[in-house]
């Protein structure tokens, strides 16, 4: 019987996607889980950048700085639930074609079992899609589903997706166990180890010619944001040991040949003590020549004077902080983790550290059932007086959260639908008190656009800008 695995990481079925170096680090821990125990793994994913010159897909050429961009893409129908959406519909990855190609041509070593990851609940067609074309190449082989959507919308997945399994929160040990299984091996599962214990590393080698790498210190989170999934997903507050991320990176920089890492933790500067500050100090002292990103967000409630110089000094080179925004409503949703005083503090921290204004954005939450224009833009008013680039994060409807209640109260179709989780379509989807419709959020977001490009940077350090009146 093969002891061959086949993973997938599927297309993005959206009208946008953006290339923030995020890697399916759930696929690639259960594809080293899987070597180390005696099975041969190969990775296809949709989304990896290095495709062949000449596709036919439509390409934005508009590249960003640190290798970061837009995925390649191709347009195709709207679902009906989007039509009302006045955007172009994309699929975005590999052409269908060269998806194809590649199962056929695995079809000499057929799989024991293929696993498909999932990433936002409103992604699913694309994770059909890629389920669909497996099963006409291998029909007779299981398919296991795991991931955000399968997690957050089992029953949906179990119901929908054609998976043959379907697989809730950290995958590791429940796909070797169902790969031993269709073997008929015996394993004390007990024994097996797992991500806490600085073992195994994700497996990137199964990429070529890697620019960038994202990573994780740690799984879940402390806070129980009323919008946020985190703690559904990993229940438990994990982290690994300094010595161990320190390592784990001097890997990527001097095996791989990486330039860029992006941390995707959840609570990257929570105890900073014990975690991010020594973790910053081994790094200084290896002197590796690469540059970290925060997509994910940091909370400025733990960025002093002293935690700013040493995220320059170590390399980090772009800042998202999370603020979500000015109103107690807002704040309380992600519980009160951080207030209009301890943004300006950190802010005037990491300016004293030498951090630019092009180097820093603040997110801040835009859609939250009962939220208001006049919320927000006190929000965006706020950072933009503080000299920072505004960067609007857009709610979305994450089934099991306290938030997630109040959304299906006032559109009863983000319980049934996933697809209506979408960020644009929700804000579209909303009936009376859900309080920013899609005319208004458009208006946000082209205001939010004039306040950046009105800030001074020349690649300075982060000015603090006149105080000025938004009109809502």
């Amino acid at each position: 019987m093969s002891s061959h695995i086949l993973l997938i990481n599927p297309w993005v079925h959206d009208f946008t996607a953006f290339d923030l170096w995020a890697k399916p680090l759930g696929l690639l821990y259960i594809a080293s889980t899987l070597r180390h125990y005696g099975y041969e793994v190969h990775l296809v994913d949709c989304l990896y950048q290095g495709r062949p010159v000449g596709s036919p897909l439509q390409v934005n050429q508009r590249q960003k700085p640190y290798g970061i961009g837009y995925f390649q893409s191709q347009e195709i129908e709207k679902p009906p639930i989007f039509r009302g959406i006045p955007r172009r519909f994309k699929r975005y990855g590999m052409p269908p074609e060269e998806f194809m190609a590649r199962l056929v041509g695995a079809r000499c070593n057929v799989p024991l079992l293929v696993c498909v990851t999932s990433h936002m609940t409103y992604w699913y067609p694309g994770v059909f899609e890629a389920i669909r074309m497996v099963k006409s190449v291998f029909p007779s082989v299981p398919v296991a589903l795991g991931g955000i959507y399968a997690s957050l919308c089992h029953g949906h997945a179990r119901e929908n997706s054609g998976a043959d399994y379907v697989v809730k929160g950290p995958g590791e040990v429940e796909v070797l166990k169902l790969a031993d299984r269709l073997c008929k091996r015996e394993r004390d599962y007990g024994r097996v180890k797992t991500w806490i214990e600085e073992w195994p590393l994700p497996a990137y080698d199964l990429y070529q010619d890697l620019a960038s790498v994202s990573m994780l210190t740690s799984r879940g989170c402390p806070f129980r944001c009323t919008y946020c999934a985190s703690f559904l997903l990993g229940p438990s507050f994990l982290r690994r040991g300094p010595e161990g991320v320190a390592a784990e990176i001097g890997y990527y920089v001097n095996e791989l040949g990486v330039e860029d890492i992006a941390f995707y933790d959840d609570a990257l500067l929570v105890d900073s003590e014990r975690h991010i500050i020594p973790i910053l100090e081994l790094l200084i002292k290896k002197g590796l020549k690469v540059r970290f990103h925060t997509p994910n967000g940091l909370h400025p409630r733990y960025i002093d004077l002293s935690l700013a110089r040493l995220l320059r000094e170590a390399g980090f080179s772009t800042l998202r902080l999370g603020f979500e925004g000015t109103s107690l409503r807002v704040q309380g949703a992600s519980g009160h983790k951080v207030n209009n005083q301890e943004l300006e503090r950190a802010l005037g921290c990491l300016r004293a550290a030498g951090y630019s204004t092009r180097d820093i954005g603040v997110y801040l939450l835009v859609g939250l059932p009962g939220q208001t224009v006049e919320e927000v833009a006190e929000a965006m008013e706020l950072v933009n007086g503080l000299g920072a680039r505004i960067k609007l994060a857009e709610y979305s409807p994450i089934p099991g959260t306290e938030e997630f209640k109040g959304a299906a109260a006032l559109c009863p179709q983000v319980t049934h639908e996933p697809l209506s989780h979408n960020k644009s379509t929700f804000v579209r989807l909303r009936r009376m008190g859900m309080g920013i419709d899609y005319g208004a959020f458009e208006g946000l977001k082209s205001l939010a656009k004039r306040l950046n490009d009105g800030l001074a940077d020349g690649g300075g350090t982060l000015q603090r800008a006149p105080t000025m009146t938004v009109e809502s």
